[in-house]
């Protein structure tokens, strides 16, 4: 069967819709392979989303890779697909395109020139390379399948394909592009879409006057999420405090578990430890133990002046608070009661998380069309013989650190290469 479609491949005709990363991946490597490549997109440019990706620096994959750096059910689905095109592969492809990579941080891999429309630049030349004939500024009115071909009416034309790759996107970072038609297109052919929810994103909190008073911290901590009181995520690393709540990558990798659980109606709480790695200080102390000390050295001083030194000022008066205690309180008065009050507050403080961000300022999503009716090994539907998707409408998503994006290579290259 594969020999056949290779032998075909040159008279073939295939329409991608969506010209975000993988449908410029998809298109590219499509028309590579010999086939006759129109892609349409709706905005007024190809790979807008390209440009947002890593502070505009383009994080564009990972070497780090294991089955924990995706979502997606059933949990073997990505990492089947990511041993056909991986974080090799991608590196790989990208300097045949030019873009030299720069690894930093341990393994997250960005363009020498460190600017994400180098990457943009390179795609679309690869594209306009092969022969892709790219429709911007485009409706796709209708999409359906007669025999063996499939028919896409447009605002401008009416074209005919062999093949149809969706890479629709989601409605992240979209802004007045944003479209649901892609997944409207897959429920149409008969697949079954899982509700697209924020991902990636941060979380506003109930505690108003706690998070106004902290606004602009940063803290190294560790946040655990609870639903329904019971613990279900967990992630650490820099914590931004902001006037509504939680922000940061930690917040961002455990949202997508917020925003599916605050759809469903649970109650979500947010537990942070400000001291993830201080159960024993740099003095050799423990907590409990620093704050005996330095109650004994600080007896005729505020509680303000108390924390000095182990935790920011508005924070620390901001725990004092949570703790029933006033930062002008008198430390010679404090009580052990209340030190392990205050201990509690630095170590396990639970907030009632509320909603998360919305699309227009998440950075992926969750949901889409669900991969258990898709071939992850040609991108393929299981369902409608010459449909493939590709990249975030698909029901895979990955954490903080380039796998997104990884991910719709990946996706892009197998179902513009029609694997099998």
């Amino acid at each position: 069967m594969a020999d056949d479609m290779h032998t075909a491949r040159g008279n073939m005709r295939i329409c991608v819709i969506g010209g975000g990363p993988a449908g410029l991946t998809a298109a590219a490597r499509a028309a590579e392979k010999g086939a006759t490549v129109t892609l349409l997109e709706r905005g007024e440019r190809v790979g807008r989303k390209i440009l947002q990706t890593g502070n505009g620096k383009c994080n564009y994959t990972n070497r780090v890779l294991t089955p924990e750096c995706y979502h997606a059910a059933p949990e073997s689905f990505a990492m089947k697909a990511l041993a056909l095109f991986g974080p090799k592969d991608t590196i790989r492809r990208f300097r045949e395109l030019g873009i030299e990579p720069l690894e930093l941080r341990d393994g997250y891999f960005y363009p020498h020139s460190g600017q994400a429309a180098s990457v943009l630049n390179a795609l679309r030349q690869a594209c306009e390379t092969s022969g892709v004939r790219m429709i911007t500024a485009c409706e796709v009115r209708n999409v359906m399948k007669r025999g063996d071909q499939f028919r896409i009416r447009t605002d401008r034309e009416l074209l005919t394909a062999d093949r149809l790759i969706l890479a629709t996107g989601s409605r992240t970072g979209a802004g007045k592009d944003a479209d649901d038609a892609g997944l409207g297109y897959a429920e149409a052919f008969g697949h079954r879409v899982i509700r697209p929810l924020p991902a990636l994103c941060s979380m506003a909190c109930a505690e108003k006057e706690f998070f106004q008073s902290v606004a602009g911290v940063r803290v190294l901590a560790e946040i655990t999420l609870f639903l329904d009181g019971r613990e279900a995520d967990r992630a650490a690393g820099e914590l931004q405090l902001t006037a509504y709540g939680l922000s940061g990558i930690p917040v961002f990798q455990v949202s997508r578990t917020a925003a599916r659980a605050l759809s469903l109606g649970r109650k979500v709480e947010a537990r942070i430890d400000f001291l993830p790695d201080a159960e024993t200080l740099a003095s050799g102390k423990t907590v409990r133990e620093w704050l005996d000390e330095r109650a004994s050295r600080t007896g005729a001083g505020t509680l303000e002046l108390f924390g000095n030194g182990l935790l920011n000022k508005n924070l620390w008066n901001g725990l004092l608070k949570r703790s029933g205690l006033k930062p002008g309180g008198k430390t010679k008065e404090l009580t052990d009661e209340q030190k392990d009050s205050l201990l509690s507050s630095m170590r396990g403080s639970r907030f009632r998380v509320i909603r998360t961000a919305g699309f227009d300022q998440a950075q992926t999503a969750t949901g889409g069309v669900d991969t258990r009716e898709i071939d992850p090994l040609t991108m393929e539907s299981r369902l409608v013989p010459g449909l493939y998707f590709a990249g975030e409408m698909i029901d895979v998503d990955g954490i903080c650190g380039g796998y997104n994006l990884q991910w719709c290579w990946t996706s892009g290259e197998i179902a513009g290469g029609l694997f099998r």
